[in-house]
């Protein structure tokens, strides 16, 4: 759902998360979901054994796909007993605005909700490759849940859908195959509405890849998190959903909200990046003016002086009759006078002129430091935004 940088402006970076694919419940076989980061990766999708897992890779532009395969070499039962669920685990059932079912779900998975270092691995197992950035999964054999989770606070909300996404895609294992079928059309449907542009439709492609299969479920888990319009979705979707979520709409909007917070900084990134950029020339062209005014004055500064002191070398009688009159450097006229008052009149322009370049300069120097100031804060806002892709892709155990 990139959110993209800048680009050319500061750093490039884009992309950001799609989920994993599985089929219907079959011990022995992984199926991962990793929510990528925003406008910062491109997304790999990692096909085994009919089971997928996302994760994101970084790259310059664009989303790009990648696949790879590896035979899945053992099986798991699901856990026998539930778990009581951590208050950590409670806390996200509560802000993924789950219902008893869903909760049942979640806590049945017992989710390990784990740091960069205890997560590094944690969702890669039995690949051909490993791929950086996979920030969550879903084991369809054991039932288990692992989800990543950022430090900053302002990617809580990240944390919260990837939680809601995997369940949604257990929920998914839960219904009947004649149920999906009928969902499965009402989910093309609501996709097909969407705008072409809208990156979900990336999203889902890079997660199902080539396993047509796991197409069905990326859609209930995608569309349930994160697509919504007043009035809801078809009323049979609707109702499916709220098996597994209270409210819906409140979810989504732990979606857009999250997601708003690296928009929102981005698009003050660009426009204070426009401002200065306009800031720094036009401090340049008055620069300019004034380094071009101050070599005026210096002229007229020097020729003041040889004509004075051409003047000063007269005999005095001269002196008393000799008439000037002068247009100074910047147009204004020195009417024909005496020696004296003409060269008076001068030495109190060049006085009003020093002055006023002492001002000009102290001002464009104080106009200076702003800019690089505010260069500065535009600098700490790319990094502080780069700081919460970089969370949102996790180390890969390698």
């Amino acid at each position: 759902m990139p959110t993209t940088h800048p680009g050319a402006m500061w750093r490039a970076d884009t992309g950001r998360r799609p989920a994993d694919a599985r089929t219907r419940r079959t011990p022995g076989r992984l199926s991962a979901k990793a929510l990528g980061a925003i406008g910062l990766a491109a997304v790999a999708v990692v096909a085994a054994g009919g089971a997928s897992s996302w994760s994101v890779e970084r790259a310059q532009t664009g989303l790009g796909i990648t696949i790879a395969g590896a035979p899945w070499t053992e099986t798991a039962e699901p856990p026998s007993a539930v778990v009581e669920p951590t208050a950590e685990v409670v806390a996200l059932a509560d802000e993924a605005h789950l219902a008893p079912e869903g909760r049942e779900l979640l806590y049945r998975a017992q989710p390990q909700i784990l740091g960069a270092a205890e997560f590094a691995g944690r969702c890669e197992q039995h690949r051909a490759r490993v791929l950086t950035g996979a920030v969550g999964c879903f084991n369809t054999g054991t039932g288990e849940i692992v989800a990543y989770a950022p430090t900053d606070p302002r990617l809580r909300g990240f944390l919260v859908e990837t939680v809601a996404h995997e369940t949604l895609h257990a929920a998914w294992e839960e219904l009947e195959e004649a149920t999906q079928l009928e969902l499965t059309v009402l989910l093309e449907a609501e996709l097909a509405a969407l705008p072409a542009e809208a990156l979900i439709h990336e999203q889902l492609a890079g997660s199902v890849g080539s396993s047509a299969e796991h197409r069905p479920t990326e859609l209930f888990a995608y569309v349930g998190t994160q697509v919504w319009r007043d009035g809801g979705l078809a009323s049979q979707l609707e109702s499916t959903y709220a098996r597994f979520v209270a409210d819906r709409a409140a979810l989504v909007a732990v979606h857009t909200g999250w997601r708003a917070t690296l928009t929102e900084t981005t698009e003050e990134i660009r426009a204070a990046q426009a401002t200065l950029a306009e800031r720094r020339q036009a401090a340049a062209q008055q620069r300019a003016e004034h380094d071009a005014d101050l070599a005026a004055v210096d002229y007229y500064r020097q020729a003041h002086q040889e004509q004075a002191a051409d003047v000063a070398a007269l005999p005095l009688d001269e002196q008393q009759r000799l008439e000037l009159s002068w247009t100074w450097w910047d147009g204004t006229e020195l009417p024909m006078a005496s020696a004296a008052t003409t060269l008076g009149a001068a030495a109190e322009l060049l006085a009003r002129d020093e002055a006023a370049l002492t001002s000009r300069e102290t001002d464009l120097d104080t106009e200076d430091a702003a800019i690089t100031t505010e260069r500065d804060r535009i600098e700490a806002l790319i990094d502080d935004l780069e700081a919460l892709h970089e969370q949102m892709s996790p180390p890969s155990a390698g």
